[in-house]
């Protein structure tokens, strides 16, 4: 009788690592997956920087705010570099670069056309708050994401560059009394 309870805890025990074992396999990304998800991220995050250069012509063009404007020069500059930079990595991985932006960025990009003076400013800051917070917790989840480490240094640059943007439109939201979000990493 001790033998066969000892045999069946045995078989117990090795059911249960033989479980936790596939489970955790499963838990983890093919290399495929990687590169899916890395091509994904360069996709959007490509879309994201075109929209930004997009809606910083807009702002130079209908704001008046010194701040807005000086912000959305910014904004042009440099995801115009982040779109340069992102460049090699995506060749490296096969990823086309995307050249325009999406129909929800299109949209947002009409919409922001038709307004003009305070609304104008309100909508343009509240759309960047949300965008860089957004942007920014994104970029964090690929860096720690992608095992390609030429699109991780890239990826944590570019993070880097969105954390600063992120720390500039909440302190013009704020002087324009216009709620944030909390910071994130």
């Amino acid at each position: 009788m001790e033998n066969i309870r000892f045999i069946l805890k045995s078989w117990s025990l090795t059911l249960v690592m033989a479980v936790t074992a596939v489970s955790a396999t499963g838990m983890q990304s093919s290399p495929d997956q990687t590169a899916n998800a890395d091509r994904e991220f360069i996709t959007k995050s490509t879309q994201g920087s075109l929209a930004e250069v997009e809606l910083g012509k807009i702002a130079l063009q209908k704001s008046q705010n010194p701040e807005v404007r000086q912000f959305a020069q910014k904004m042009i500059e440099d995801h115009s570099k982040m779109i340069e930079d992102m460049k090699p990595a995506a060749s490296r991985i096969g990823s086309k670069m995307p050249t325009s932006v999406n129909a929800q960025q299109r949209q947002d990009a009409d919409r922001l056309r038709s307004l003009s003076g305070d609304t104008f400013d309100k909508e343009y800051i509240t759309a960047m708050v949300a965008d860089h917070h957004k942007d920014l917790k994104e970029f964090t989840d690929e860096e720690s994401r992608t095992t390609d480490p030429n699109l991780k240094d890239t990826v944590a640059k570019g993070k880097e560059v969105i954390r600063m943007h992120t720390e500039m439109i909440d302190d013009i939201s704020r002087k324009n009394g216009i709620q944030t979000p909390g910071t994130t990493t």
